[in-house]
């Protein structure tokens, strides 16, 4: 796809995996490019690749969010993208979870989409442009260990949903890019720390097998991750995203077709056990394949759209 200069992006979490791949795309495209992390040595990097301009911000700080807008408007050349990547993984049993520290990964992988989301709207209203959310497929179906993740990326694919449609009227598309992952990020190494400094902390209350498990599991993820395939199906959808006419609300690039399917079941499953649970009211068999036709059909005149 040729890509004129709709005017600067930003993306958020560029330092690795996949924000790095996008701000790579995009910069070699010809975009401006403010790509965001929090580490000088970070920053030092995105400085050298051409077309980039790396912000320093952490998206939990609303004032560095807020400066960052400000470096947006001194630039003077507005923003047409935002592409909210910034986002952390998290395993843990979630009956045995600290509040404080499921709401810090609902603060990055939420609250922190929308402090960036509200700092930025007023340039992507004037540019009519485009906000592109990175979620996951653990936003539509919902793993057992990954429960505070899922949680999250659940609330963000409503999220992208409803701005979606508050933002319509003002001429700002929005989708969300959900991952299917498993894909070559630093994403499980971080995480990994993560667990492994909370097991050295944290005495289990009564899941001491399923943390032991945990442990194992997440050592497996570590060696394998670096033998996984570059996220360079992500780069494609969100350039879609961004730039084509018609942008689909939601895209699910993943790698394998098992991984696509997983993730369907998910809401699937919970549309039969909404239906099976309404008493008089439920649709039959043959009513619900008539109402997935009906939504088949209204799907595919948006997709010939584009």
């Amino acid at each position: 796809m040729a890509m004129k200069d709709f005017g600067p992006i930003i993306v958020t979490g560029a330092s690795t995996g996949i924000g790095k791949d996008l701000t790579e795309m995009l910069a070699k495209k010809g975009h401006l490019v403010y790509a965001t992390a929090r580490k000088k040595s970070d920053l030092d990097a995105l400085a050298l690749i051409p077309n980039v301009e790396p912000i320093r911000f952490d998206v939990t700080k609303l004032a560095e969010v807020e400066r960052a807008a400000d470096v947006v408007r001194k630039r003077g050349r507005g923003l047409y993208g935002l592409v909210n990547n910034a986002g952390i993984g998290l395993s843990w049993p979630l009956p045995e979870l600290d509040v404080e520290d499921l709401n810090y990964i609902i603060d990055v992988n939420l609250y922190g989409v929308h402090r960036v989301t509200q700092a930025m709207l007023p340039f992507l209203i004037r540019s009519k442009g485009r906000i592109v959310n990175i979620g996951s497929i653990s936003g539509l179906s919902c793993g057992t260990y990954l429960g505070p993740y899922c949680i999250s990326k659940h609330a963000l694919g409503v999220y992208s949903e409803v701005l979606s449609k508050w933002l319509k009227k003002y001429k700002v598309k929005v989708s969300i890019v959900d991952v299917g992952a498993p894909y070559r990020s630093e994403v499980v190494k971080t995480e990994a720390e993560w667990v492994k400094r909370r097991a050295r902390k944290h005495a289990p209350v009564f899941m001491r097998q399923e943390i032991s498990q945990l442990l194992k599991n997440i050592e497996k993820e570590v060696k394998s991750v670096d033998r996984e395939p570059r996220p360079r199906v992500v780069p494609e959808a969100v350039a879609d995203a961004l730039f084509s006419r018609n942008p689909r609300l939601r895209y699910c690039p993943c790698i394998t077709r098992g991984y696509l399917v997983w993730a369907l079941e998910g809401p699937i499953s919970r549309a039969v056990q909404a239906n099976q649970s309404s008493g008089r009211h439920a649709l039959t068999k043959e009513e619900i394949h008539s109402l997935l036709d009906k939504v088949w059909s209204k799907e595919e005149k948006k997709s010939r759209l584009k």
